[in-house]
């Protein structure tokens, strides 16, 4: 039996059960979410015998199909099976039985596009490569010990950011409702300097009570923050998002004293990953990082378009770079 629901407070009990390992996908984040960014939001729900099974979540907008290339740009009313602010996970809930979820999005008109997915597959839908994902494994009881190691080039390269960043001060908000619009503006800063900028989020999304952020300050001034996530059901700790002021970010070396600090902290709380996200792989991978597949399922319900995007799949999706780094002894 197939199911949609328009407003997450009206999701059945279950669904924060079928969710429990994505963190994003709990009744109370997904009403957070229709608060602070409202895209008509739809929740699909699917039930074998009385026992809800699988499900997604969905909305839609227009938005460039040729967002990984330069050379073209169309923008089409697309259907996403996708969290609305861009992040790793996905927002749909895979079983090994995908007949009922195949027919219900063959069945929607125009474009789908399922993004952040591991190795599942539907029929008819076409799969490409989309950004990948960092990860660290954490091995180590202190930050100390992660350094001794690194080989030491990439050791050199942290002491080198950790001088640079000497004067940055830390510090946690004691709560995120006193996250303030001139830290909001510099998330923008950093969205606005991003290369596939996929979900502009509003001032309220940082006012969550999911995350903590750390503000980097100096001279009392607060130049930078991150947000992080302690996902304790999968021992992750995840870089969600961050802002900071790009005319000293050189000077301090702000983005690699971030990736410090949130390491740091990973070890220092005994997670076993630290989820860096999908960008800056160079960066992150001369930390110790692992790079991970990711990718997108795409259909059409016109038979010809849907040929055409089998066809010419190569022109979408994100062309993933190989790296050769040998951070550890």
């Amino acid at each position: 039996m197939y199911k949609k629901i328009q407003f997450a407070k009206d999701l059945p009990e279950e669904w924060d059960k079928l969710c429990e390992k994505n963190i994003y996908m709990s009744k109370a984040f997904m009403a957070f979410m229709e608060r602070v960014n409202y895209c008509n939001q739809s929740y699909h729900l699917f039930y074998k015998n009385g026992e809800l099974y699988t499900g997604f979540m969905m909305f839609e907008r227009r938005f460039n199909l040729f967002i990984f290339t330069d050379k073209y740009k169309i923008n089409c009313h697309m259907k996403f099976i996708y969290l609305p602010l861009s992040v790793s996970h996905s927002s749909v809930v895979f079983h090994e039985d995908t007949k009922e979820l195949n027919q219900v999005l063959k069945k929607m008109k125009g474009i789908k596009i399922l993004i952040n997915i591991g190795e599942e597959e539907l029929d008819s839908f076409v799969k490409g490569h989309y950004l990948p994902i960092c990860v660290i494994e954490n091995k180590w009881k202190t930050f100390d010990e992660y350094l001794k190691s690194m080989r030491s080039g990439y050791r050199r390269r942290i002491n080198q950011a950790l001088k640079k960043g000497n004067d940055i001060e830390y510090e946690f908000l004691e709560s995120n409702k006193d996250f303030t619009d001139e830290m909001y503006q510099l998330y923008e800063q950093v969205f606005n300097h991003s290369q596939y900028s996929l979900e502009k989020l509003t001032a309220d999304f940082f006012r969550n009570d999911i995350s903590k952020t750390l503000l980097l300050k100096i001279n009392g001034k607060t130049e930078a923050f991150i947000q992080i996530i302690e996902d304790i059901k999968n021992d992750m700790l995840i870089f969600e998002f961050c802002g900071y002021n790009y005319e000293i970010a050189h000077t301090y070396d702000i983005y690699h004293n971030m990736l410090i600090r949130i390491t740091q902290y990973a070890i220092e709380h005994n997670f076993k990953y630290i989820q860096l996200g999908q960008t800056a792989y160079d960066a992150k991978l001369k930390f110790g990082a692992n790079i991970y597949n990711n990718y997108f399922l795409l259909a059409h319900s016109n038979r010809l378009i849907n040929w055409i995007i089998k066809k010419k799949v190569h022109w979408l999706e994100y062309k993933v770079q190989e790296y050769d780094f040998n951070v550890f002894n």
